[in-house]
């Protein structure tokens, strides 16, 4: 196994995807590229297609998928919102991809019959991933990640939604020679090699946890048989007083637990969801997530030391398995970056002190992909790794 990252930041759409050309060639030296992901910022998106064409001429992948980005990360770099390529270059031995694209069209059928997700994604008994890059305006992201954690459970889904665009259309999406502005494109990987999940949701819980003992579809309306909008009062109250100065700046998430037979909950066991609205004359809230009476929650908070920790946490967890990584995929929320920590370049400098100077290739998301408690999701706030062995 091979891999070579590849990044520019040259704002000549042919010279820049030359440099790709180049850099990935002279990091896989001999080795055939089986698959080549690239990840192109919106400036450069008037010649997405050229880009494209002049990478798939100079390097003749067996696989390429690309999609648009506001923002991209490569090596030890996070270019934010200015003209750049990143790009990673895989030399898999052994290995069965099959790429696909999925039309808006197609999701009815795609969704409602799960023969049909099966044979369209030809998934093997030794499937280890998928790869997938989705147009959030086209995309029914949730059905789909949870069709593919119920037809496939053992293999996860990685990857994210194609940032940037301000209305439908104007996203890029390529899968080998085949352009599009919607739906998903992906790949799957089966054969003898590993694949190592890392989501780091960089957030921790506050507060006592509670249960929901009224809500439907995205609304709690009570926890604990109490408006939530009493309990958060409740609960601001008796935060200390750095806890609750970082929720009055950054604002409050909600965590959902994912394995309810645990005996007790803490960071890593919680899905995190964003507060998108509240009732004030009911005090419910609504959130980012489907909700049922009897599940369990905690409020989280996010900030700059807690992500720092979490990611680092992880990726030290890595460092016990046998081998290291040959290079790893990062998909972070288009969030995180300067926005978050004030410093550019933070999430891929962190990955390479940890686990050394490794490839990494990726990009600032609309929604990545990520598993969690062995089930598929789309998050905020969150960077998800694919490290392969």
């Amino acid at each position: 196994m091979k891999l070579a990252d590849a990044v520019t930041t040259n704002h000549d759409y042919a010279l820049a995807a030359a440099n790709i050309a180049e850099q990935l060639r002279n990091g896989l030296t001999d080795a055939p590229a089986d698959l080549v992901t690239v990840f192109v910022t919106m400036p450069l998106q008037p010649h997405f297609a050229d880009i494209m064409e002049i990478l798939q001429r100079e390097l003749k992948p067996r696989h390429l998928l690309a999609c648009t980005a506001e923002s991209v990360l490569g090596r030890d770099l996070e270019v934010e919102r200015t003209a750049a390529i990143s790009a990673m270059a895989l030399s898999l031995p052994g290995a069965t991809l099959d790429s696909f694209h999925f039309a808006d069209e197609e999701w009815p059928e795609l969704l409602g019959e799960p023969t049909t997700l099966h044979a369209r994604l030809e998934a093997g008994s030794d499937l280890r991933l998928f790869i997938m890059l989705g147009d959030p305006f086209t995309t029914p992201v949730v059905q789909l990640l949870d069709a593919c954690s119920r037809e496939f459970p053992s293999a996860p889904v990685m990857g994210g939604m194609a940032s940037g665009a301000r209305q439908p259309g104007l996203n890029r999406l390529a899968v080998n020679d085949r352009m599009v502005s919607s739906g998903v494109v992906g790949v799957s990987i089966a054969g003898p090699l590993q694949v190592d999940c890392v989501v780091s949701q960089g957030c921790r819980p506050i507060g006592p946890s509670y249960a929901i003992t009224q809500g439907h579809d995205n609304l709690i309306e009570r926890l604990d048989d109490i408006p939530p909008l009493q309990v958060i009062a409740r609960m601001l109250e008796e935060l200390a007083p750095d806890d609750r100065q970082l929720v009055e700046q950054r604002g409050l998430q909600i965590g959902r637990v994912i394995d309810e037979r645990k005996d007790y909950f803490g960071r890593g066991d919680f899905l995190v969801r964003n507060i998108v609205g509240m009732q004030r004359q009911t005090g419910a809230l609504a959130i980012g997530d489907v909700v049922h009476s009897g599940q369990t929650v905690q409020f989280h908070v996010q900030d700059q030391q807690t992500a720092d920790e979490d990611l680092k946490l992880l990726l030290q967890g890595e460092l016990l398995l046998a081998s290291p990584p040959s290079g790893l995929l990062m998909f972070s929320c288009n969030g995180r970056g300067t926005q978050l920590f004030g410093s550019p370049h933070h999430d891929v400098k962190t990955v390479r002190s940890v686990l050394g100077p490794l490839p990494v290739a990726g990009f600032f998301c609309a929604g990545e992909f990520g598993p969690v408690g062995g089930r598929n999701f789309i998050h905020g706030q969150t960077v998800s790794l694919a490290l392969f062995r």
